[in-house]
């Protein structure tokens, strides 16, 4: 290692520290331009590029300084982050096998990073390969951001052996949606189990103990009943092998009750195409998913339909300013699911962001048409208009982050072809 460039280099830290960064960049610059080998010049030129915004340039910073001492554990740890960092925006551009690829790349360089195993199984999902990402998604239970919201269980884990004689636990750890969707593999797990439990939701409970008579169904403030092993729903496609071209998608799986929407019908009128709109979510995953409801002003132009709010949450109160000429009729309160399904069953469509209600229509197997974001979730693939997990919806996609306007200017215009 050359003095000049050791030099350089620890004027580059006393820059650094005294906050000049600018200064300490280009004296880190002028050691590797005098020792290319100088592993922690590179690793340190890195760190204040990331700390800039230049990832690119951050990542091959990092690169290099392994290049020059692959056991420099710094930039290791420093080009597994970017790695993550940089899927993330490939991801974001469109860019899902050049996201993979990072992840990939995270994943050889520190193989027990659980956010880059997590990310990299969203996106080969959305790619198609269940086989691997389903493996992969396994490590969602590692990440911190989960802690205190999984739940801890002395019986062991169900991991597909055989169920005969016991009692198994399956429960929620996610979204709404994610409940509504993977209970359709109940009826699968009760063929060989003596008695199944759910534990899910309060908002879920009456809704599911209806669609699934044999199942126990508890809420989560509910006490649990003994049983043998337990096993979250989201899983469940994972012991089953599901692939993307075999996916249980028999619909409807989820019923209303038939007394309930005989009750609801009194708040529904006649003689025009009903839809039902939801257009929030207060969930984790809410911001890229959500809309205002002025968002939907176009619609209001298309006669001959009457417009019915499935909206919960906090996102219902933009329904005391609607969009100018649209009338939204609330039918009723929607103090559960099982409300909601009922209110859904008198309706002719659904339209919806990609939230419970999007799940709730589909699994009741009623028209919906989902607006969804970019980029998409794992479950609706990269392109197409239909969903191998509900048969009977339609998706509606952004072509970008955050772009909602053309995407309703397409339902609007497939809204005024019925």
């Amino acid at each position: 290692m050359s003095e000049a460039a050791e030099a350089h280099y620890r004027r580059g830290i006393e820059m650094q520290d005294a906050g000049r960064l600018d200064e300490a960049c280009d004296s880190y610059r002028a050691a590797v331009a005098n020792d290319a080998s100088h592993a922690k010049a590179h690793n340190n030129l890195g760190v204040l590029l990331q700390s800039q915004g230049d990832l690119p340039g951050a990542a091959a910073s990092y690169e290099r300084a392994l290049g020059a001492d692959p056991a420099l554990e710094p930039a290791i740890r420093n080009l597994a982050a970017a790695s993550i960092l940089l899927g993330g925006l490939r991801s974001d551009a469109g860019e899902f096998q050049m996201a993979a690829d990072c992840y990939a790349r995270a994943i050889a360089l520190e193989p027990g990073m659980a956010q880059a195993h997590f990310n990299h199984a969203l996106t080969i999902l959305l790619m198609g390969d269940y086989e691997k990402g389903l493996d992969e998604y396994e490590w969602r239970w590692r990440l911190p951001e989960l802690d205190g919201l999984v739940p801890s269980f002395a019986e062991p884990a169900w991991t597909g052996e055989s169920l005969q004689g016991k009692t198994i636990l399956l429960y929620s750890e996610q979204g709404l949606g994610d409940v509504i969707q993977f209970t359709r593999y109940l009826p699968a797990v009760g063929k060989s189990a003596q008695r199944v439990l759910v534990r899910c939701p309060a908002s879920l409970k009456s809704l599911l103990q209806r669609s699934f008579p044999g199942v126990t169904v508890c809420g989560d403030a509910d006490p649990l009943p003994q049983f043998d092993v337990q096993c979250a729903l989201m899983s469940l496609p994972r012991i089953f092998k599901t692939r993307l071209d075999g996916i249980p998608g028999s619909v409807p799986y989820l019923h209303a009750d038939p007394a309930a929407a005989v009750r609801w019908r009194s708040g529904i009128g006649t003689g025009k195409l009903k839809v039902g709109l939801c257009w929030g979510t207060d969930s984790r995953s809410g911001p890229g998913k959500s809309m205002p409801l002025r968002a939907l002003e176009p619609l209001s132009h298309i006669q001959g339909v009457s417009f019915y709010s499935l909206q919960r949450g906090s996102f219902a109160g933009d329904l005391a300013q609607p969009p100018a000429g649209m009338d939204i009729v609330e039918a009723g309160e929607l103090r559960d699911f099982s409300d909601t399904a009922a209110l859904i069953s008198n309706l002719d469509l659904v339209i919806s962001v990609d939230t419970g209600v999007a799940h709730l229509a589909g699994a009741l197997a009623k028209p919906v048409w989902m607006l969804t974001p970019f980029p998409p979730d794992w479950r609706w693939r990269l392109q197409g208009e239909d969903s191998p997990w509900y048969p009977t919806m339609r998706l509606f996609r952004q072509a970008r982050p955050g772009d909602w306007e053309s995407v309703i200017a397409k339902v609007s215009a497939a809204l005024a072809n019925l």
